[in-house]
Protein backbone atom coordinates (compact mmCIF):
# COMPACT_ATOMS: atom_id res chain seq x y z
CA UNK A 1 0.00 0.00 0.00
CA UNK A 2 3.14 2.59 0.88
CA UNK A 3 3.76 2.21 -3.00
CA UNK A 4 0.89 4.38 -3.89
CA UNK A 5 1.29 7.68 -3.13
CA UNK A 6 -2.11 9.05 -3.77
CA UNK A 7 -4.49 7.84 -1.15
CA UNK A 8 -7.60 8.63 -2.74
CA UNK A 9 -6.64 5.85 -5.03
CA UNK A 10 -6.50 3.45 -1.71
CA UNK A 11 -9.88 4.46 -0.60
CA UNK A 12 -11.22 3.73 -4.08
CA UNK A 13 -10.64 0.06 -3.64
CA UNK A 14 -12.68 0.27 -0.07
CA UNK A 15 -15.53 -2.06 -1.25
CA UNK A 16 -18.76 0.22 -0.95
CA UNK A 17 -20.43 -2.32 1.61
CA UNK A 18 -18.03 -1.57 4.03
CA UNK A 19 -18.40 2.24 3.65
CA UNK A 20 -22.14 1.74 3.99
CA UNK A 21 -21.52 -0.92 6.97
CA UNK A 22 -19.17 1.97 8.97
CA UNK A 23 -21.93 4.94 8.10
CA UNK A 24 -24.17 2.51 9.65
CA UNK A 25 -23.19 1.93 12.71
CA UNK A 26 -22.01 5.46 13.29
CA UNK A 27 -25.80 6.57 12.66
CA UNK A 28 -27.46 3.82 14.11
CA UNK A 29 -24.85 2.92 17.37
CA UNK A 30 -24.46 -0.60 16.09
CA UNK A 31 -21.43 -2.92 16.17
CA UNK A 32 -21.42 -4.39 12.58
CA UNK A 33 -18.15 -3.60 11.48
CA UNK A 34 -16.19 -4.85 14.32
CA UNK A 35 -18.17 -7.89 14.14
CA UNK A 36 -16.85 -8.65 10.84
CA UNK A 37 -13.41 -7.84 11.84
CA UNK A 38 -13.72 -9.87 14.27
CA UNK A 39 -14.53 -13.04 12.06
CA UNK A 40 -12.07 -12.46 9.55
CA UNK A 41 -9.57 -11.47 12.44
CA UNK A 42 -10.25 -15.50 13.42
CA UNK A 43 -9.97 -17.15 10.37
CA UNK A 44 -13.86 -17.05 9.44
CA UNK A 45 -14.77 -18.61 12.71
CA UNK A 46 -17.76 -17.13 14.52
CA UNK A 47 -16.97 -19.12 17.53
CA UNK A 48 -13.57 -17.66 17.96
CA UNK A 49 -14.77 -14.26 16.80
CA UNK A 50 -17.72 -14.12 19.37
CA UNK A 51 -15.08 -15.62 21.93
CA UNK A 52 -12.89 -12.32 21.09
CA UNK A 53 -16.00 -9.48 20.96
CA UNK A 54 -17.48 -11.23 24.42
CA UNK A 55 -20.57 -12.23 23.10
CA UNK A 56 -22.81 -15.23 22.94
CA UNK A 57 -22.51 -17.21 19.66
CA UNK A 58 -26.39 -16.52 19.15
CA UNK A 59 -25.48 -12.51 19.62
CA UNK A 60 -22.95 -12.82 16.51
CA UNK A 61 -24.81 -14.69 13.99
CA UNK A 62 -28.20 -11.74 15.22
CA UNK A 63 -25.37 -9.36 14.20
CA UNK A 64 -24.38 -11.49 11.00
CA UNK A 65 -27.88 -11.75 9.74
CA UNK A 66 -28.28 -7.86 10.26
CA UNK A 67 -25.19 -7.56 8.66
CA UNK A 68 -26.43 -9.48 5.63
CA UNK A 69 -29.57 -7.57 5.12
CA UNK A 70 -27.99 -4.47 5.10
CA UNK A 71 -25.01 -5.41 2.64
CA UNK A 72 -26.35 -8.39 0.95
CA UNK A 73 -23.28 -10.35 2.68
CA UNK A 74 -22.86 -14.16 0.99
CA UNK A 75 -20.83 -16.13 3.78
CA UNK A 76 -20.41 -18.44 0.99
CA UNK A 77 -19.44 -15.78 -1.48
CA UNK A 78 -15.35 -16.24 -1.56
CA UNK A 79 -14.65 -13.60 -3.61
CA UNK A 80 -17.06 -11.26 -1.93
CA UNK A 81 -15.33 -12.21 1.42
CA UNK A 82 -12.31 -11.43 0.00
CA UNK A 83 -13.01 -8.00 -0.98
CA UNK A 84 -14.28 -7.34 2.31
CA UNK A 85 -11.41 -8.75 4.16
CA UNK A 86 -9.27 -6.09 1.87
CA UNK A 87 -10.99 -3.10 2.49
CA UNK A 88 -10.86 -3.87 6.32
CA UNK A 89 -7.22 -3.53 5.50
CA UNK A 90 -7.03 -1.37 3.73
CA UNK A 91 -8.56 0.87 6.65
CA UNK A 92 -6.39 -0.25 9.17
CA UNK A 93 -3.52 1.09 6.64
CA UNK A 94 -5.53 4.47 5.87
CA UNK A 95 -6.05 4.85 9.68
CA UNK A 96 -2.69 4.01 11.09
CA UNK A 97 -0.78 6.40 8.10
CA UNK A 98 -2.73 9.45 9.06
Amino acid sequence: FSLISNQVHLKAMIHPDIINLRKHDALHNTDYVPTLTAYFANNRNALKASTALHIHKSTFFYRIGKIQSITGLDLENETLLFAYEFSFYLLTYLENSK
